[in-house]
């Protein structure tokens, strides 16, 4: 538990670290196989949950449905944990709303760069999804320090 602490002193480490996670959510989102930035607007598809899993079933594809689903909710909310984290890693005083508020304004930039180039599929429930992993990942650090602060000042004098 001291090693995780005093990595997390090393501000730069840890933000190289955060870097490098942007650039892998935006090779993950935007900068994936199809991306051209000539393309613009080609390709644009936007889907709703309740579209594009209804073929599934009208299709009888439930095993599908159910890895899919799998990997899309939990796989977007697991993805943002980081910046929600990292940002109260940030600034201790960062309100919940705000770390929200970052999640669904990269989620926006990233949703809108997929349908302008064509390479993804623009989802309501994809913001939904990764605004709620922004504020999950800031509530677990924030309870986490505040849990760490409590042990600390463990036991009352």
């Amino acid at each position: 538990m001291r090693n995780i602490v005093l990595l997390l002193r090393k501000k730069r480490l840890v933000n190289a670290l955060f870097v490098v996670y942007l650039l892998l959510v935006l090779r993950l989102t935007v900068f994936r196989p199809g991306f051209w930035p000539l393309h613009l607007f080609q390709g644009w598809t936007a889907s709703e949950p309740w579209n594009y899993y209804g073929s599934f079933v009208q299709q009888g594809r439930w095993r599908l449905l159910f890895w899919d689903f799998l990997w899309n909710y939990p796989g977007n909310i697991i993805g943002f944990l980081p910046l929600g984290g990292w940002l109260i890693w940030r600034n201790r005083r960062c309100p919940l709303w705000k770390a929200a508020g970052v999640g669904l304004a990269l989620s926006f930039l990233i949703e809108t760069s997929q349908g302008v180039f064509g390479v993804g599929t623009v989802s309501v429930s994809d913001l939904m999804a990764n605004t709620l992993g922004a504020w999950l990942g800031a509530w677990l650090l924030k309870n986490a320090q505040l849990d760490a602060k409590r042990r600390v000042e463990w036991p009352p004098l």
